[in-house]
């Protein structure tokens, strides 16, 4: 099998995608959810340190562009909730 990963060793890796094929399906789940949720962290952390001087609604209107690849969406987002009383 070819190395997927350019920084990690064959066996290395091989060892790990054994690991994650003995997973249960509930276990590989888990994983997925845990890396999204760190990426979700890790962009919003991204913004906050890249934009200070924005409004806390500019950097959610840039977090949801981001993450949905859409600004009129991000637009309609922010103003749901605003209509909602949530800022």
């Amino acid at each position: 099998m070819k190395t997927l990963s350019s920084d990690t060793h064959r066996k290395a890796e091989q060892f790990q995608i054994g690991l994650i094929r003995k997973a249960t399906i509930f276990r590989r789940l888990q994983m997925v959810v845990s890396l999204s949720k760190t990426t979700r962290q890790l962009s919003w952390q991204g913004i906050c340190e890249r934009y200070p001087e924005e409004t806390l609604d500019a950097r959610i209107q840039r977090f949801v562009s981001l993450l949905y690849k859409d600004a009129s969406l991000a637009r309609r987002i922010r103003d749901l909730v605003k209509e909602k009383g949530g800022r």
